[in-house]
């Protein structure tokens, strides 16, 4: 019998991002460390020095739709999880400067969100 594979964000994104690439081929797309865990200081220092900024959201996607200058998508695994209050005040950020900005859940909230906005039914 055959392991079955543990639901993760990383699962979640990985399958996103696989869709978007295959749905949407010419979308400018970026993935941020999703939370990695820098494990030395001189790591963290580093990371902040270059420009880190806590709270961005997991997917950034650089496409105009009618109504907005991009789609920003926060990644939760399920409805189980939440956002931090450093990803809600980034969302908020976003969505101040014209980008559409929201925390997804799963994988198929995710794909019901990218479809609309690509429709612009957002």
């Amino acid at each position: 019998m055959a392991k079955q594979e543990r639901l993760t964000e990383e699962r979640v994104q990985i399958d996103i991002v696989e869709y978007i690439k295959m749905q949407y081929p010419n979308v400018l797309l970026t993935a941020t460390m999703g939370g990695q865990y820098q494990r030395h200081y001189s790591q963290r220092l580093k990371a902040r020095r270059t420009g880190y900024l806590r709270g961005v959201s997991d997917l950034l996607i650089f496409e105009p739709n009618e109504k907005y200058n991009g789609l920003f998508i926060e990644l939760k695994k399920d409805k189980k999880c939440y956002p931090s209050k450093e990803q809600k005040e980034f969302i908020q950020n976003a969505l101040n400067r014209g980008y559409y900005a929201i925390c997804c859940k799963g994988f198929d909230h995710t794909k019901d969100i990218i479809d609309k906005y690509f429709n612009n039914e957002l």
